[in-house]
C-alpha cells in the first residue's frame, strides 16, 4: 500500500474492463462497476484525508471531493 496518497482517481480500467482506483500512479484496486469502486476509492480518500476525482468512461470529470481525516475521539 502507497505511504502518501495525493488523491484517488475511480477511472476507467486500463488494463482490462471494469473500474479502477489509482492513486500515484498505482492501481489500487479494480471492480467490476462503477459504484463499487467509488465506494472503496471512498474510503482511501477519507483514511488518508485527501481528494477523490470520479471520471466518466470518456476520461472527463464527474466531480471531485475532497475529505479530512477524522481526529480520533
Amino acid at each position: 500500500m502507497i505511504d502518501t496518497v495525493d488523491g484517488v482517481h475511480t477511472t476507467t480500467n486500463p488494463k482490462g474492463t471494469g473500474w479502477a482506483n489509482i492513486a500515484n500512479g498505482v492501481v489500487l484496486s479494480t471492480h467490476r462497476d462503477k459504484a463499487t469502486a467509488i465506494a472503496d476509492a471512498r474510503l482511501v480518500a477519507k483514511r488518508h484525508g485527501t481528494k477523490l476525482t470520479i471520471h466518466r468512461k470518456d476520461g472527463s470529470v464527474v466531480r471531485t471531493q475532497a475529505y479530512s481525516v477524522s481526529p480520533i475521539a
